[in-house]
This record gives C-alpha cells, structure tokens and sequence, in this order.
C-alpha cells in the first residue's frame, strides 16, 4: 500500500511537469505566431501609407511620393492611418490578445535629397520604356560638331589677318551689318517668333522653389555686335561646357523634360509657365526672358556652324568681297576684319532665320548646303518676311533638338528645376503642395503588446521583453519605399 502512494506522487509530479512544459510550449507558439502576425500587420500598415501617395504627382508626372505634411494634416495623420490599419487587422483576434500601443513615422526620405537622386531614378526607370538610347550618341554627334564648327571658324579667321581682295568690282549700297542693326532694333524676339507670338512677361513667383539660391544669372547671353572681330570672335562656341558623363548619365532626365513639360512650340497643359523647359535652361521668373535665354544660348551653338559653312562657300565668299573691299577704304578698317565681319554677320542673320523657322514648329538642316541655305546678303531686311521651310533631310534638327543640347548643359540643375515647375503647377489647386514634402521612402517604428496567457514570461525568445506586468511586447521597424 505504502508504494502505492508513491507511485501516485510519482505519476502526479510527472503529469504537472507535463503539463507546464506543454503550456510553456503552447505560450511559445502563441507568442511566435502573434510575433509573425504583429511583423505581418506592421508591414501593411506601410504598405497602406505607400498607398496614399500624391495622385496628382504621379498622374501627370510619374513620380511615386508620400507627402509627409498630408495636405496640412502633418504626419500625425500617417502614423494615424498604420495605426487605425493595425487596430483593424487585430481586432476580434482574441487568442493572440494583441494591442497597438505606438507607432511613429521616422527615417523619411525625400524626392530632392541627395541632389534629386531618387527623382531621377524614377524618372530613368519610366523613360526607359520608351526612349532609345540611340538618341545619346545623336545628341554627343552634334555636340562635337558644334565644338569643331567653332574651333574652326577662330582658326580660319585667324589664318586670314592678312587676307587682300582679289575682286575688282565696287559695290554700292548699305553696309550690311547696319542693315541687320536697323532690323533688330524692335528685340531679337520680334524677329525670330512668329507674328504675334512672343511670350509674356508676367513673373510667376519664385519664391520656396526647391531650387532656391541655384539659380544662375543670365547676363553673359547679350546680342551680338560686329564691330570688333576679336569680341566677335569671343561669341563663337561662347556656351557652357558638355561632356560626354553628363549626356549619357542625364539623357532620359533631358527627354523627360521635353516630353513632359511645356516649350515655346509644344504646349502640354493649361499651366502658370507656357515656358517650362525654357525656364530649366535660363531660370527666370517669367516666360518671355526665358525664350530669349535660349534663341541667345542657340544662336551661340548654331552660328559657328552656319559660318563654317558659310566661310566653304566660294560663290557667298566672293559676295562678300566686293562688299569688304568698298568698307575697307574707310580710313582704320582692315580688309581681312570687315571680310568675316560681314561672314559673321550674314551667318548670324541666317541663324535667326533658322531659329524662326523652328519657333514655328519646322526643322532645319544641321550642316547647311547651298540649297537649304536662306538669306542673302544684300536683303538682310526682309527676315521678318522670309518664308518657313520644313527641311526633312536625315540631318534634320528643330527646336527640340536644340533644347535637348541646352539641357545637357544644364544637367546638374534641370532636375531641380523640373522640381520647381512641378510645384508651381500642382500648388496651383493645393496650396499645401511643396516638393520638400515629397517622401518616396519612410520607415515606421511598431511598438505592439500582446497579453500573457499560461506563462509569466519566456526570456529566451528574441525581440521580447520580458517584463512582469502581464504582457509581452513586439517591437519592429519597418523600412519601405517606392
């Protein structure tokens, strides 16, 4: 009998071992499972703020972004909305006890940080679809033409300091070049857009732009005189520098911007600037000073070209002559400098011409011949009435084209630049809208408790606390982005 009692101990001493050992194991999936459910919810929870992105930003522009002041609600209301999504996914959930005790928004990052590096992956990835890269080795062609067009004009100048006329004939009229003055002197504008076509100079404000303080003054881009050889020949290939990096690492931020935003020739939307990618190249405040940045800043890049070709051309050369040997009979005028003076002259009035026909939506031949070539020397008047041709050779180029070798030498600031013709536009029917506030990354710090049911703790379990007051808690960060 007396071992029979033992045997009964025994057996009981075994049963309660068994049983903590299975409430304890019962606890620890419990607490697993509700630690799983916990970093599933917290993930959703981020995944419902990804899915309050701007609409409006991505619906015009493409550009995936949160903004963190949430239409003036500040990003309280973000936080607001993981949590009321977690309180949603455990409510009824009544084996695990679980409950939300905080969640905080940290580590945002924004479209304009690192000098706009997400925007611009954003927008490679959404070129990519559409542009071929081809277009980059087009676009380094011209470029180094351009460069050569210019090297070589200086060197053909400089070689002919002691040119002498060879013609016999004397020349009457007017010196072309006051020809051309007389032309000009309603505004360079006036002759190169189509009647009725200049923009306006209503300023649009500037101020809290994203680009702030990077905007660059304007004033080197002035007329062009042809008075003095050597300050004339300073204006030739007088842009700024592009190198090959440059293109190749921005090309699909240059076809970005003139697929997306307004020009002087192509109009996409209702908006404050009708000069949008003009502005990303001349950054002004207003339209009218941003279209006469780029005939300027095209004028540099086209004129050694045309008076490249131009100084090739024996029968235009020899026009040219008659007229330099009459002007250097004035007492202090040289042959040789009158001579590319008026070169430089007829070149640049063929350079409006150019650049009037692309304003009106046509191209011009890149590399000009005798047959596409347009005005005449003894007629430089009559610009204003001369007749648009669409040249649709293989070396064709019109005014986009132009525009995208005016970027690519803007690169390190178009960007910016996008950044603030966005925000213009969009602030125009939410005045809280501020790129500074766009966030394509963010992570949310979750902190979740969960009620304890058969044990009092288990401290061997990672990311657990055990502290005795009848909880365990799971903590995460959730990091997350477009």
């Amino acid at each position: 009998m007396g071992n029979k009692g033992q045997v009964t101990v025994f057996l009981c001493l075994v049963l309660l071992s068994l049983l903590i050992l299975g409430l304890t194991s019962v606890e620890m999936v419990r607490v697993s499972m509700g630690g799983a459910r916990a970093a599933e919810a917290a993930d959703g929870a981020a995944q419902e703020i990804k899915a309050a992105y701007n609409r409006r930003l991505f619906d015009e522009y493409h550009l995936l972004a949160v903004d963190r002041n949430f239409g003036g609600q500040g990003e309280g209301k973000m936080e607001e909305m993981a949590e009321d999504y977690l309180e949603y996914t455990f409510d009824g959930s009544d084996d695990y006890d679980m409950t939300v005790k905080s969640v905080e928004l940290a580590d945002c990052r924004g479209l304009l940080e690192n000098d706009c590096e997400n925007m611009k992956k954003q927008i490679t990835e959404y070129m990519k679809i559409y542009i071929e890269t081809e277009g980059i080795k087009d676009l380094l062609e011209m470029i180094t033409t351009e460069r050569k067009a210019g090297t070589d004009t200086k060197t053909t100048i400089d070689n002919g300091q002691d040119d002498e006329s060879s013609t016999d004939s004397l020349w009457i009229g007017t010196d072309p070049r006051n020809v051309l003055k007389h032309t000009l002197r309603g505004g360079i504008l006036k002759i190169v857009t189509p009647s009725g076509g200049e923009p306006s100079d209503a300023s649009y404000s500037e101020e809290d732009l994203p680009s702030g303080s990077r905007n660059d003054a304007d004033e080197k881009w002035t007329d062009i005189e042809f008075d003095d050889l050597d300050a004339f020949k300073k204006q030739l290939g007088n842009w700024d520098a592009v190198d090959e990096t440059g293109v190749t690492d921005d090309f699909y931020g240059i076809c970005y911007a003139i697929e997306m935003f307004n020009t002087y020739t192509s109009k996409k939307a209702e908006r404050p600037a009708e000069c949008e990618v003009e502005y990303m190249i001349a950054g002004k405040d207003n339209d009218r000073d941003n279209l006469k940045g780029v005939v300027n800043r095209i004028i540099a890049h086209r004129l050694p070209v045309n008076l490249a070709y131009l100084l090739s051309d024996d029968s235009k050369m020899a026009a040219i002559d008659s007229i330099a040997f009459v002007l250097s009979l004035l007492p202090g005028v040289t042959y040789s400098a009158v001579k590319y003076l008026l070169a430089g002259c007829w070149a640049y009035a063929e350079t409006l011409a150019d650049i009037r026909c692309m304003l009106c939506g046509n191209n011009v031949q890149f590399i000009k011949t005798s047959k596409t070539w347009k005005t005449d020397i003894d007629s430089l008047g009559d610009l204003l009435t001369m007749q648009n041709e669409d040249y649709e050779g293989a070396d064709a180029i019109g005014y986009k084209g132009y525009l995208a070798i005016l970027l690519a030498e803007k690169h390190n600031d178009i960007y910016y630049r996008m950044a603030d013709m966005i925000q213009l536009n969009l602030s125009q029917e939410d005045e809280t809208f501020d790129m500074k506030n766009m966030i394509y990354g963010f992570s949310i710090d979750v902190d979740i408790e969960q009620r304890k049911k058969f044990a009092p703790f288990i401290e061997s379990f990672p990311e657990i606390n055990g502290i005795d007051d009848g909880y365990y808690r799971h903590g995460f960060r959730i990091s997350t982005g477009y």
